[in-house]
Order: C-alpha cells, then structure tokens, then sequence
C-alpha cells in the first residue's frame, strides 16, 4: 500500500499529514515562511551569507522534527507556493503537475547563482523572500526526507487540514 501525505506550509511550521486518515500527522517542522523569511530573506535581494544560513537552520528543523515517513510514501500537496516553485522549475502548468527532485535542485542552483550576482538575466528566479524560502525548504525536504518528487494537485484532491493541526506544542520541538 502506498502511504499518501499531504504537504501544508503554515507561517511557523509545517506539516505532514496521513492523507487517508483526516488529521493524522506524521511530521510537524518547526520551519514556517513567515520565520525562515524574517529570519533570512526580509527583502528581494538575496546575499550567499543569508542562503547558506537559511540552509543550515532549515536543515536543522527538519531533523529535529524526526518526520515518521513510511517506506516508499508520496508527498502531495496543494500549496500555491509550490505550483509557483513547479512552474518556476519548468514543469508545464496543470491542476495536477509533479515536481521532480531534479527539477527543485536546478532552481536552487539558479538561486545559488542568483544571490552571487552570476545568474543571467534570462534564468533570474522571482525576487520575493518567500519564494526564495520555498526553494530552500523544499530542497532540503526532498533531500533530508528522501522524497523523489512532489504531486502538486488542485486544491479539491485532498483532504482539508484544520490549521489547529499546524501548532507548534513543546513536544514537537
């Protein structure tokens, strides 16, 4: 049986929820865009001091989190941030798109280069701190969880989780 999560990104964590089993939480990361990018990236501009931190503390958050990921599951989410990222990472736009591994990381390469003034004026990505937090995020996600790739469906396909669920409690930290 394959195991289907659910992906929601909140402002001061995010979680990873049991699509089959309404509420049933499987991660809670004490990472959330509104303190990874007051944190790191409170402009449009983005410095490789500020992205290798952003990298060091996301990472820690993810592991202190000890995601309970059963074997071989799918990660699906309906976040509009991560339809941007697909878009941006050149998957064609649909109500259901899926974002490869390979396709987050050339964004972040081109992130990278970004925020080293290299990147070229045609491969420039969306100059907003928070989708310069998505790409961190979810790159170190799909790297530290072993996620191959993301399904980016329509709002409707999945199971509605109630933002209480997204609470940061003493326990989960």
């Amino acid at each position: 049986m394959t195991h289907k999560l659910q992906l929601v990104l909140g402002p001061e964590s995010t979680g990873l929820f049991n699509c089959a089993a309404e509420g049933q939480r499987h991660g809670l990361i004490a990472w959330g865009h509104a303190t990874l990018t007051a944190r790191f990236f409170n402009g449009d501009a983005i410095s490789p001091g500020r992205l290798e931190h952003a990298i060091e503390w996301t990472e820690d958050r993810i592991q202190a989190a000890h995601a309970d990921i059963p074997p071989g599951a799918q990660l699906y989410t309906s976040e509009d941030d991560l339809r941007t990222l697909a878009v941006v990472s050149g998957v064609s736009a649909s109500e259901d798109m899926l974002l490869h591994v390979e396709a987050v990381e050339a964004t972040f390469s081109r992130l990278v280069m970004q925020a080293f003034g290299q990147a070229p004026h045609q491969e420039a990505l969306p100059s907003s701190a928070r989708f310069f937090s998505t790409v961190v995020f979810v790159r170190e996600l799909m790297h530290h969880l072993h996620f191959p790739q993301i399904h980016v469906v329509d709002k409707h396909s999945l199971p509605p989780v109630a933002q209480a669920s997204l609470s940061l409690s003493e326990q989960a930290l």
